[in-house]
């Protein structure tokens, strides 16, 4: 029974602190990913300047890229696997990677071919 004028007390969820940290491999791998997709814009950039007639120095920026996406693709992967982390940079750098290594392996292919 309730009496008037006292409330139940409701039970507030208290902050839980961890131990747990961000790797930093993470952190530097999820840079690779966006250093990687930096580069990629500004070559993109660089060869519409051109007419599409950046020749051989893009290509060369392009597997630059493509690379610096499958370090940061290891690194994300590693750190992952680590134990007591949290996973927040470890996901997204993989996510970010991952994805970007796959549209470079397809412009490259798709390079091949025309």
């Amino acid at each position: 029974m309730e009496v008037v004028g006292q409330r139940k007390k409701k039970k507030r969820k208290s902050l839980q602190l961890t131990d747990k940290k961000h790797p930093a491999s993470a952190i530097v791998a999820l840079g690779f990913g966006i250093l990687s997709l930096g580069i990629f814009a500004a070559v993109c950039l660089a060869s519409s300047g051109s007419n599409g007639h950046a020749g051989l120095y893009a290509g060369a920026v392009g597997l630059l890229c493509f690379f610096l996406s499958i370090v940061g693709f290891v690194i994300s992967w590693m750190s992952l696997r680590k134990d007591n982390i949290r996973p927040l940079f470890p996901t997204l750098a993989s996510l970010l990677n991952g994805i970007l290594l796959v549209f470079y392996l397809f412009l490259y292919i798709l390079g091949t071919f025309l």
